[in-house]
């Protein structure tokens, strides 16, 4: 699995399975951001969609979508 296929502009994704053994994905900096699924990619593919909600419900309210905080990249 890979997050290269999702675009999360930039955020950091948890990734962790509940007790109930769940999936839950949510953005670190904006925790109400959050989705679930059977598996690693379900959560993650939920999360897309609600962020893309998200974005949409700023837009419609002329509110600026929030930023992810700069942070250097890692080179292999």
């Amino acid at each position: 699995m890979s997050l290269e296929n999702y675009n999360f502009d930039g955020f950091v994704i948890n990734l962790y399975v509940d007790e109930q053994g769940d999936w839950l994905a949510h953005f670190q900096e904006i925790p109400t951001i959050s989705a679930f699924g059977d598996t690693p990619q379900e959560a993650l593919e939920e999360l897309k969609i609600a962020w893309e909600l998200v974005k949409e419900d700023y837009q419609e309210n002329n509110r600026e979508i929030p930023l992810a905080s700069r942070r250097p990249k890692i080179l292999n």
